[in-house]
């Protein structure tokens, strides 16, 4: 009986050991150069998610874009969320381009809206 619960006791070890490092294994790596490499496009101009983004999304987007059981992908409830998803190629065919298709039944969001959303990405996204 001794032997049973030792050998229990470590293949429960073996077994919880492996599932922990295959799990870390599985989350995506950070890219800490993602940051680092990003040179803002137009610098003299102060788009932040604070001061304008959050705003237009949500206004626009965040009825759709939200936790729980949302109808699009992604939370835009908040920058990271966001953030996943605004500096995608995605992101920018389906809200920034002239053919944009988002937001869904009122595409394309005026040009301006547009433009400045397209400099706060290419401004590396700042969020202040």
């Amino acid at each position: 009986m001794k032997k049973t619960s030792y050998l229990i006791l470590v293949t429960g070890i073996i077994l919880l050991y492996g599932c922990s490092n295959e799990a870390d294994e599985m989350l995506p790596e950070e890219d800490p150069k993602q940051e680092e490499d990003c040179v803002p496009q137009f610098p003299d101009m102060d788009v932040t998610y604070n001061n304008y983004v959050k705003s237009v999304v949500d206004q626009y987007c965040i009825s759709c874009h939200h936790t729980g059981n949302s109808s699009g992908p992604g939370d835009f409830t908040n920058y990271n969320g966001l953030l996943t998803y605004a500096t995608g190629n995605s992101f920018y065919a389906r809200v920034i381009q002239d053919g944009a298709d988002m937001p869904q039944g009122t595409a394309p969001l005026p040009k301006a809206i547009r433009d400045s959303l397209n400099v706060w990405i290419q401004n590396c996204a700042p969020l202040n």
